[in-house]
């Protein structure tokens, strides 16, 4: 076959029923084009790429894809297979890159794995056009997934893991990325910055609407790029990250520890770059978009497809452990300004995979990193600039505003935080109480409820119902008088304030943060009363080494005189307990999949059972009858049915901790086949969440 039948076949053959397959494949090249104006890479591969993208349906030439586009066929053999060996004939890329190119197309719809269409090249399954056989992909395909499995492309060609990766990904997030765009009718405008500039400009316009200009410190940023800084809460840290964007950024691609802070940053954002700007993604990104009625936006928010995106950490971490489409996750990275918010707010485990991720990102994606936090321990400062980062504002420059600041006094109690329920109750304008515990948080607020009455006290932790969790993450930022009983989950990024604090102990860097939700604009005296919890197993749950460390170090923050008293507090802290991080830096976990392309089903475990404690998601005992009964009906269902009873299920579901599921734990194969989550048989309330109910279980 000549190149111009090729041509004549593909403006014959349709790639949907509206569009024939040369004008999709102009398309996605067209756009792969332009997306290569704006990323960092190397241009002598650009006519290597976009063929690829241009000849990545070949498959679709086959008779059974163009009956199954007429209706005539339910199912047809995957065009991604059926394609490989056409393309191939039309390549002409100097190798390894044919290679590459050649296995993207192959894995455009699904991810490399050791089985990968090994049915088909069973079957020997052959493209098929206009009645004749066009050609006999088997070998070809069986050739290209043993070999790049295989390391060939390292042994034969000297490259490094990473640098196959990278290049892999460059590959394959262009040609999916294309092939999305030209599918959806969307633009290159729609998923790039057309320059960094923008990003400056929106963030000075909103900080001019709220009456403010940017700081001596802000200003000073301006377009640097990546690299790290501390600010005190409430300087404007999220401002000054995005300042920093410059102007060769494809994106932003902001990142934070939890939903709730991701849920009010993407709220934010919205409001300073306009919805069409932003994409978002966490855990719960389903019921999110069904709130907004835009549940057909999933793959969209899912991979970054827009210019700004706003996510919990692992979202992006998921890229780079090859979770199923990782090449377009990671290839939003590049050229990106990747922002991590509260740095300091990881376990050592999940330190060590965001440490070599922004060594990777920043190698061969040629990210700009920026990493910032209030409380920035020395130790992750040196850590840090080993994997390349830089100060984009010298400690020095901004240290003065540390010294100038002392938002709360701290008295040290030695007795248990229940002691302080009468003094609690006295207490007026808005305080905030924080239990290490669900179980004592939930006991001390019944207690308090008993005391100042209903809709005064409110309670807030993780073991509630999706549906109830967010009624209460909207509640926390809205309570101007009263008090809020809550866990850890009030720590990070949150932009609340309050007038004073009762909290157990904790370690340094943790209570910190929980400062940080007193006195946030500094326009009062804050106090906060420190209590220590009592019994055998008071340090959960957090490492008994870390509390115990942190527990010597209370009685200096009475004496602190100003917030570089609560820096130099903390550094002390993290030198005692660094040698826990280090350890983990030195596994070099990440490095399991960064030297691979293949999928790996692990990512999601790995991230929510690490270092932590591992909870499951199930529905509890008052919903659970109802939630087997949709199981077990799916298959007469709706497809609108069907929408309402998953929702259903993931509004009554909550993450329980293993050591209570064990006891208490409900199996429905209908519920579990189908949703993937557990019964559990216990008790709940929609204001107080789940209830253990066998005596002496404590609930984090």
């Amino acid at each position: 076959m000549e190149w111009n039948e090729l041509i004549e076949l593909m403006k014959r053959k349709r790639a949907k029923s509206d569009r024939s397959l040369h004008q999709h494949s102009a398309g996605a090249q067209a756009i792969a084009r332009e997306l290569l104006k704006r990323i960092p890479h190397d241009p002598s591969l650009d006519e290597c790429l976009t063929k690829h993208v241009f000849l990545h349906d070949a498959g679709k030439l086959d008779d059974r894809f163009q009956a199954k586009l007429e209706g005539k066929l339910k199912r047809a053999p995957p065009h991604a297979y059926l394609g490989v060996e056409v393309a191939s004939r039309f390549l002409g890329c100097e190798e390894p890159y044919r290679t590459v190119a050649l296995i993207s197309i192959l894995t455009h719809h699904s991810d490399l794995h050791e089985s990968l269409y090994r049915n088909e090249i069973a079957r020997g399954e052959k493209l098929i056009v206009d009645g004749e056989v066009l050609s006999e992909p088997s070998t070809l395909a069986r050739d290209l997934r043993v070999a790049v499995m295989g390391g060939d492309l390292e042994d034969d060609y000297g490259m490094n893991p990473l640098e196959a990766r990278a290049i892999y990904t460059l590959f394959n997030g262009l040609l999916r990325v294309s092939d999305w765009l030209d599918s959806a009718g969307l633009s290159v405008k729609s998923y790039h910055l057309d320059s960094g500039r923008e990003v400056r400009e929106r963030i000075i316009e909103y900080l001019e609407g709220k009456g403010f200009s940017p700081r001596a410190y802000q200003t000073a940023v301006l377009g640097k790029g990546g690299g790290y800084f501390r600010l005190p809460t409430g300087d404007g840290k999220t401002e000054t990250s995005l300042l920093a964007t410059p102007n060769s950024a494809t994106k932003v691609v902001y990142s934070l520890p939890t939903i709730t802070t991701t849920e009010a940053m993407r709220k934010r954002f919205e409001e300073t770059f306009g919805r069409e700007l932003v994409s978002f993604a966490h855990s719960m990104l389903f019921l999110s978009l069904y709130y907004r009625g835009s549940l057909d936006e999933k793959l969209i928010h899912r991979y970054a497809m827009k210019p700004i995106f706003v996510s919990t950490v692992d979202q992006v971490l998921l890229a780079f452990l090859n979770y199923p489409r990782f090449p377009v996750r990671e290839f939003a990275l590049r050229g990106a300004h990747w922002i991590i918010d509260e740095v300091h707010a990881y376990t050592p485990f999940t330190l060590s995979l965001i440490m070599d991720a922004i060594e990777y990102a920043i190698k061969y994606l040629r990210t700009h990193v920026t990493v910032m936090s209030a409380t920035l321990p020395s130790p992750m400062v040196e850590e840090l600039e080993k994997r390349g980062l830089k100060p984009l504002l010298p400690f020095d420059s901004i240290s003065k505003r540390y010294r100038s600041r002392k938002r709360v006094d701290v008295v040290v109690r030695d007795e248990p935080l229940e002691n302080a329920v009468d003094e609690i109750v006295e207490e007026m304008g808005k305080t905030l109480v924080v239990a290490n515990t669900v179980t004592r948080a939930r006991r001390i607020y019944e207690d308090l409820k008993n005391r100042v009455g209903k809709g005064k006290v409110h309670l807030f932790h993780s073991r509630f119902i999706n549906a109830d969790k967010r009624k209460k993450m909207e509640l926390v930022g809205t309570i101007e008088e009263g008090v809020l009983v809550a866990t850890q989950v009030v720590e990070v990024s949150l932009d609340i304030d309050y007038d004073a604090m009762y909290t157990e102990a904790a370690p340094i860097d943790a209570l910190i943060q929980r400062f940080g939700r007193v006195n946030r604009r500094g326009a009062k005296k804050g106090r906060v009363y420190l209590f220590e919890p009592e019994g055998k197993r008071k340090h959960l749950p957090y490492d008994k080494e870390v509390f115990n460390a942190s527990l010597n170090l209370l009685g200096e923050l009475e004496a602190m005189g100003s917030e570089l008293d609560l820096l130099n507090i903390n550094d002390r802290f993290y030198s005692k307990v660094w040698g826990r991080y280090e350890r983990k830096f030195a596994e070099r976990p990440l490095f399991r999949t960064l030297k691979t392309v293949n999928r790996w089903r692990g990512s999601e475990g790995w991230l929510s059972t690490r270092d932590t404690f591992i909870s499951l998601p199930a529905i509890p005992r008052p919903y659970l009858e109802r939630a087997v009964e949709l199981a077990a009906e799916w298959e007469k269902l709706t497809e609108r049915e069907r929408l309402k009873a998953t929702v259903y299920i993931v509004e009554h579901t909550l993450n329980v901790p293993i050591w209570i599921l064990e006891e208490n734990k409900v199996n429905n194969e209908d519920l579990y086949t189908r949703f993937g989550v557990l019964g559990v048989d216990l008790e709940y309330d929609p204001t107080i969440g789940l209830r253990e109910e066998k005596p002496g279980t404590v609930m984090f």
